[in-house]
């Protein structure tokens, strides 16, 4: 027993000791490796898709010419099956061939034989195009088009020649593609060609050749469901989570402190974003205007439905991207149909000045009501009606849809009718039945 106050004692030194080993062991401890703490998800913000610059700037036709005749198409996957193979072009030598050809010069080159032709319904930059086509030129000019023809006249040596041709002002570039195997080319995209529709004109219309479908492209009318986005998840996008409800607007909104709004238009079916301290008079680059147009779309995900672009006013810095189905624009007199963006500068840098566009999401029922669409036969002679200064106006006719609300359920169904569509003076009006039938056109 003599011994137990000196065991005590270390023990005790011996639990002292080993307190302060795990002490400085704790302190001086660096795991190797520590388990992720889970990240809270990131706020999405996107109202609806993303899209690439191809997805979004589409010719809306394409005419193979011959000696016999002119054959064509609006289908997607057909003029796909061009661009597809257009994408893989090697394109070098891209020169000015002139910069005011006459409509006869345009013509000629758009129109003889051994030619295909891309029709844009806009005038398309060539910095846009050379995101979507190997252009090997370091230089590419800033300026547009809106007709690409293909001539494979010289293509059994091994070259075709391609022609960018802007109608409008008529000035034409020249550029030239190696071709590796003429074969291929005839066999996936010359002989397919030999099936499409028929395409026809008349010398009476327009100061250039204007071909039309002969037979119609679409009688059917589509019946659409429709659900509005909610307006906050715009202003989520827009405002960068800044956006407070505005009290003064008619069907609500919302607004920040840098005096930008954003309101609701429900009679069309549609959204108003302004920012009033970027209005500007000075133009646009072309380029910069898809380019930042499609970014700042992107940027909130306000590809909802399907838009393709449809033309630019760089002056005023606007552009339109207009809702198309099967390929085919559509227009609507009471209810929005397109998006358009006009651009401006405030505080030094580029900013979105107006900003209107649908706020409805479209889905198929897979409804559908047979219609009688008229012949192209059929527009061709009513568009011969016009007076001849009008009828000299006249650069465009396609075939389109009308979108209207349905009159037995306005507030869940659309339906989009099958209609024809002219452009005159920059403006597309609508061949209506009344006219096509032999009625007035009651032009102003």
């Amino acid at each position: 027993m003599k011994y137990i106050e000196q065991i005590k004692s270390v023990v005790l030194f011996l639990l002292v000791f080993l307190s302060l080993g795990l002490t400085f062991t704790i302190w001086n401890f660096t795991p190797t490796q520590l388990d992720p703490i889970d990240q809270p998800p990131a706020i999405d913000i996107a109202v609806g898709e993303t899209k690439k610059i191809e997805q979004v700037v589409q010719p809306v036709k394409l005419l193979y010419h011959s000696e016999e005749s002119a054959k064509g198409t609006v289908n997607e996957d057909e003029i796909d099956l061009f661009m597809n193979s257009m994408r893989q072009w090697p394109m070098s030598e891209l020169n000015l061939q002139t910069d005011e050809a006459t409509p006869a010069e345009m013509a000629d080159i758009m129109h003889d034989p051994s030619r295909a032709v891309l029709y844009y319904p806009g005038a398309v930059p060539f910095p846009v195009f050379d995101t979507m086509m190997d252009i090997s030129e370091t230089n590419v000019p800033e300026a547009t088009f809106n007709r690409m023809v293909v001539n494979w006249e010289s293509a059994a040596n091994g070259e075709l020649v391609i022609y960018f041709i802007n109608s409008e002002s008529g000035r034409i570039y020249e550029g030239i593609v190696q071709m590796n195997d003429f074969a291929e080319f005839e066999e996936d995209i010359l002989e397919p060609a030999e099936q499409y529709a028929p395409y026809i004109t008349d010398p009476s219309l327009g100061i250039m050749p204007i071909y039309v479908p002969a037979e119609p492209v679409d009688s059917t009318s589509y019946i659409y469901l429709y659900e509005e986005t909610p307006l906050e998840e715009y202003a989520d996008g827009l405002f960068d989570g800044s956006a407070e409800p505005a009290t003064n607007l008619i069907d609500g909104g919302y607004t920040d402190n840098t005096g930008a709004f954003l309101e609701k238009d429900s009679a069309i079916k549609g959204l108003n974003y302004v920012q009033s301290k970027a209005e500007t008079a000075d133009p646009a680059i072309p380029s910069e205007l898809v380019f930042n147009t499609i970014g700042f779309i992107n940027d909130h995900g306000g590809w909802t439905n399907e838009y393709h672009y449809f033309g630019m006013e760089p002056l005023n810095q606007e552009i339109e991207y207009r809702l198309f189905i099967n390929n085919l624009p559509v227009f609507g007199s009471a209810v929005s149909t397109a998006i358009d963006v006009q651009w401006g500068m405030a505080d030094g840098e580029e900013q979105v000045f107006r900003y209107d566009r649908p706020i409805y999401v479209l889905e198929s029922t897979g409804r559908t009501v047979e219609k009688q669409q008229a012949s192209g036969t059929a527009v061709l002679a009513a568009l011969l009606r016009l007076e001849e200064e009008e009828r000299d106006a006249v650069t465009e006719v396609m075939p389109g849809y009308e979108l209207v609300r349905s009159s037995n359920d306005a507030d869940r169904l659309m339906i989009v009718e099958p209609t024809w569509y002219f452009k005159m003076n920059g403006t597309w009006l609508e061949l209506s039945n009344e006219v096509l039938g032999g009625g007035p056109f009651g032009l102003e």
